[in-house]
Parts: C-alpha cells; structure tokens; sequence
C-alpha cells in the first residue's frame, strides 16, 4: 500500500501502532530510542496503566531522552541490543524506528529481541530507505544533491540505506508467519522541506567522511537552496518509510 503525501513526522510511525494494536495498559519496549521521540508516542497510547521502556547504546542520547521526553510511566535505560538483561522482563510490545538500518546483523538483533516478548505479543519497526528519492525533483539540482549527501552520509556510517526493501524477508526468517508491511512517500516541496535543517544537523558528519568539500559552508548552501526553490515550484519524493509488523505467535 503505497501512500503519496506532505506528511508530519510522527504520522506513519501513530498509524503503525494503531493497526497493530498497541493499547492501554501495555507494557512496550522502544529499541533503539535516541531522543525519547517514540517513546513518548508510546506512552500516550499506553497511558498512565501502561508502561514504556526506551533503550539506546548512548549515554548522550539517554540523557537527552530524560531532559526532553520524561513521562511518569517512561524508563530510559543505556543498553546493549544484543546483551539485554534477563531481568528486563517480558514485553506485549516491542517497537523501533529507524533503528535495525543503523545494526551490522538486524536480524540477530531481532532474535535476541524477541526473547523479552510475551507469547502473541507485536513486534514493529518502521525504517527508512532511499528508493526513490528525488523523483520529482528535476528542476532541483542543489535539493538533489542534498539529498545524495545526506543518504551517502547514513551509508558511509554503515548504515542499510535500503533496508526498507528487506524488512520482509527478514520478519519471514524469523518465523513471523505472514507479516504487514507498508510504505509510504516521503513528499516534501521546494519551498517547504527539511533538507537544509538535516544538512545543518548532520554537517560534521558529512565532513567526517568527506561527503562534501573542503570549502563547502552552510551559508552558501542555503543560498543556493532559496534561490532554487523561488525559481522552481516542485514536489519529490525524499525518501520512503517502510513499517512492518506482526506477532509472535510462534513463541
């Protein structure tokens, strides 16, 4: 199912959870949580007799989770995928965003995961993938080019930029019989888009693995996008969200 539209961030990733069925009362684990964002989704859904546990490899990201996402019924916890304590306990759900592209073996981390889910319990992660970014985007050269660096960036850090296409055949081997999947185009516009916010955000990182010239500089990159976007109105597509979902009944 194949949806085209300007789309808010967090949108896809509340539809996931609605057609899968996370409720109140849950007890959820969120991999992989960085800044607490989805947590904080989770916990609204689950509600105060609910329960969210957001776990991440970064201290720095834990931290950040604390500061800009508390919520009475949230834990953030530094922890390992692939050495999670027994005491962690059971979850009904356990969720991610983009998360499994970033891991070196998403589907042994997969493995690992799905010991801490309750039998007939869901397990669903929504992730990003490059096909068909640009498309659309003829007309914008320097949007383009944007968008390549940022992709090259993900893949030079090691990133799976087309883990997207994949998540099926990974939920199959892992026993998951006959699950969801969606995907959904990122549409964004000349005039209104995130391409020079992710620059900014993501620059030493490009500059880290020579992704962009010595002498590129923000200002510059800017200009050259404003002035771009006022003389082309246009709509491409960034990138795609796929979700996938299912349950474990085969625990």
């Amino acid at each position: 199912m194949l949806h085209v539209k300007h789309q808010k961030r967090n949108d896809f990733t509340a539809r996931i959870f609605e057609q899968v069925g996370i409720s109140k009362g849950m007890r959820v684990l969120d991999v992989g949580c960085a800044t607490g964002e989805v947590s904080r989704l989770v916990s609204e859904i689950v509600g105060e007799t609910g329960e969210v546990v957001g776990i991440d490899t970064s201290g720095q990201m834990i931290e950040m989770a604390q500061q800009n996402n508390p919520g009475s019924n949230i834990t953030y916890l530094q922890q390992d995928i692939y050495d999670l304590p027994e005491d962690l306990g059971k979850f009904d759900a356990i969720v991610g965003r983009r998360v499994l592209m970033y891991l070196p073996d998403p589907q042994r981390a997969l493995q690992l995961l799905i010991q801490h889910l309750k039998p007939n319990g869901i397990i669903a992660f929504q992730e990003s993938d490059a096909i068909n970014c640009g498309v659309g985007g003829d007309r914008l050269p320097h949007h383009q080019e944007a968008i390549q660096r940022v992709w090259k960036t993900v893949q030079a850090e090691g990133g799976d930029i087309h883990i997207g296409q994949k998540l099926y055949d990974i939920f199959l081997r892992l026993g998951i019989e006959s699950p969801h999947i969606e995907a959904e185009a990122v549409m964004q516009t000349a005039e209104n888009n995130d391409l020079q916010w992710l620059t900014e955000i993501m620059i030493e990182r490009m500059r880290a693995h020579h992704i962009v010239d010595d002498d590129f500089t923000l200002d510059q990159f800017k200009q050259e996008m404003t002035e771009e976007a006022e003389e082309n109105k246009a709509a491409f597509i960034r990138d795609m969200n796929f979700g996938i979902w299912g349950h474990g009944l085969f625990l």
